[in-house]
């Protein structure tokens, strides 16, 4: 066990392929995860605003942009027209537009890489959320490169909402 913010690869990966993923409970999901998203763009922008005054040797970042951000909803279609998502406005009109009927998968990405330290002795926080949603194979991810109390608690929450969705057993998975 190590202490709030140490370094440790974490790799965890969960198979929820008994689940049944149904519009409503595949966009809650996304909706979670895009408000997750935002909220951190928003930690970024306040720390940017505050530490912008400062010379560099006094500032303390706490979520310096890294560039490794990232939302992505990626919809694999049998037509091949694949779509991608930037935003929840965007899925959401997906979504409306009938588009998330017989797909081949759905893909979930969700980064929330930052720099963290002062001045110029900053350290690489790397977070990767993966969600796939295959027939039969549905997978969630999550890989780091610290132990973060606010990051394992996005990690139970997804988990949480993962774990609400209707299951079955089939030939193909039981649990």
């Amino acid at each position: 066990m190590g202490s709030e913010n140490s370094k440790k690869i974490i790799n965890n990966e969960f198979d929820y392929s008994n689940c049944l993923p149904t519009i409503e409970c595949v966009t809650y999901l996304i909706q979670y995860i895009f408000n997750v998203y935002d909220n951190f763009l928003k930690l970024q922008t306040e720390d940017e605003e505050k530490n912008k005054p400062l010379k560099v040797e006094y500032k303390e970042w706490k979520y310096k942009k890294s560039y490794g951000e990232k939302f992505e909803v990626y919809i694999r279609e049998k037509t091949y027209n694949n779509i991608i998502c930037k935003d929840f406005v965007s899925f959401q009109s997906a979504v409306n537009e009938g588009n998330l009927k017989n797909v081949l998968g759905l893909t979930i990405r969700l980064n929330l890489d930052y720099k963290r330290g002062t001045g110029e002795n900053l350290d690489e926080y790397e977070n990767s959320f993966y969600i796939s949603f295959e027939p039969n194979n549905v997978i969630f991810a999550r890989k780091s490169n610290h132990i973060e109390e606010d990051i394992n608690q996005i990690e139970t929450n997804i988990k949480t909402i993962l774990e609400k969705f209707p299951t079955i057993n089939t030939i193909f998975c039981t649990k």
